[in-house]
């Protein structure tokens, strides 16, 4: 009797393991009904978070882009320079906050710059050079860009 309930568990086995003639598995559960369609399809590889048409394997010349800032601003930079780190962060901050002030009259991205003043200045007098800092309080007054970018820029471009 245990080699027929073998042989009987065999045949069940191989019987639900052969794939249906069009090569879908066979279900007991199936009820001929068309599968569920698939999930939406991930993002192709590559795409960029913004719709920039250079796509990712072209972006931008940030240095570039600084070396030209350079040459546009040099010439609208105080002269003389503030020669105080802390000085030249203070009113470029003065100049950000003029800026969110304008462009935020709710003042939540005044508030969010604010509340991390201390710590923001405190880095801009570590890792700032007074030209950069200066470049930024220069080109915010054009309303024309926000603090990160023109952070960037004029750290690129005035590294010193």
């Amino acid at each position: 009797m245990p080699r027929a309930r073998d042989a009987l568990l065999a045949a069940v086995l191989i019987a639900a393991c052969t794939p249906a003639p069009d090569g879908r598995s066979a279900s007991p559960t199936a009820s001929g009904a068309a599968p569920a369609p698939a999930s939406p399809a991930s993002p192709p590889a590559g795409r960029t978070a913004n719709n920039d048409a250079r796509g990712f394997a072209n972006q931008p010349d940030y240095d570039g882009e600084a070396a030209a800032l350079k040459v546009a601003v040099a010439s609208r930079l105080p002269d003389p320079l503030p020669a105080d780190r802390k000085q030249a962060c203070a009113a470029m901050f003065t100049a950000a906050d003029a800026l969110y002030r304008d462009i935020d009259p709710a003042g939540a991205a005044l508030k969010l710059l604010q509340a991390s003043r201390a710590a923001d200045q405190s880095a801009c007098e570590r890792e700032t050079s007074p030209r950069a800092a200066a470049c930024v309080t220069v080109l915010l007054g054009d309303r024309n860009a926000e603090l990160p970018w023109l952070l960037d820029q004029c750290s690129r471009a005035f590294p010193d």
